[in-house]
């Protein structure tokens, strides 16, 4: 754990500085992708407004999910606290939900198809995630159990590890899938979701950090994670139900 480090006399944040340094690649690369021949039916500058949009909405969507929900007792006594959020305490699904709600409505005010810019943005959430995990890892939380495993770091598992290299697997099939010209719009995305929510589910089970409120023996992660499989896994399937329906359909003369 490395949860700062000194530079020029300053003392930075590593959780912060991975998160910038990811987001100026993340950048980089959606201009890249925007040149790209399949971002050329993509504006560059609804692309990165909408990546502005994603990231204002997933900081502060993360933030409130963290305070409401997992330490309300604290905050509500010490208010101030919540705007410290250079101490800590984001919400991954908080901010993903906020961001899925904000960036749905900004592309319906400009009547453009939101599963085809999910497809679009897959990679990039996808790449996000897996090296937001590693400022996870410097910063010592969403730590694992108690193991004696070779791999283990402190003596618990690096669970940190477990989420980015497992994150860094889906983000391979999602590449791999997007050269092969997805089916429908919205496939790369539907495809995300289910791979991160299985890794996701699985990796919980080897948690120690405190995961709030316990539905059935499962973590409220957990569950948003099989509501999101689940979800995700009907829509797949109606989807590639319809196709087929319309490619054996009689065509008439």
């Amino acid at each position: 754990m490395l949860p700062q480090i000194k530079f020029l006399g300053l003392q930075l944040p590593t959780f912060f500085l991975v998160i910038s340094l990811s987001l100026t690649l993340l950048l980089f690369w959606l201009s890249q992708r925007v040149e790209s021949e399949n971002g050329k039916a993509f504006k560059r500058k609804m692309a990165f407004d909408l990546s502005l949009i994603i990231m204002v909405s997933g900081f502060l969507g993360a933030r409130l999910f963290h305070v409401f929900y997992e330490h309300w007792d604290f905050y509500s006594a010490y208010p101030i606290e919540i705007f410290k959020f250079w101490n800590g305490g984001f919400v991954y699904f908080g901010g993903f939900i906020a961001a899925l709600l904000m960036s749905s409505l900004y592309l319906k005010s400009q009547k453009q198809n939101f599963l085809s810019w999910a497809d679009f943005f897959t990679p990039l959430l996808s790449a996000s995630y897996a090296l937001g995990r590693v400022g996870c890892l410097l910063e010592g939380c969403c730590y694992g159990q108690y193991c004696e495993l070779p791999w283990s770091i402190a003596g618990r598992h690096p669970t940190q590890i477990y989420m980015s290299l497992g994150e860094f697997f889906v983000l391979g099939v999602i590449l791999w899938l997007e050269k092969k010209k997805p089916v429908f719009a919205g496939f790369l995305f539907t495809i995300w979701i289910m791979l991160h929510s299985v890794f996701r589910f699985i990796f919980e089970f080897f948690r120690d950090d405190d995961r709030g409120l316990s539905i059935a023996g499962l973590s409220i992660s957990q569950t948003i994670c099989l509501v999101l499989f689940f979800g995700s896994s009907i829509f797949l399937f109606r989807k590639l139900s319809m196709g087929k329906t319309k490619s054996s359909s009689p065509h008439l003369t």
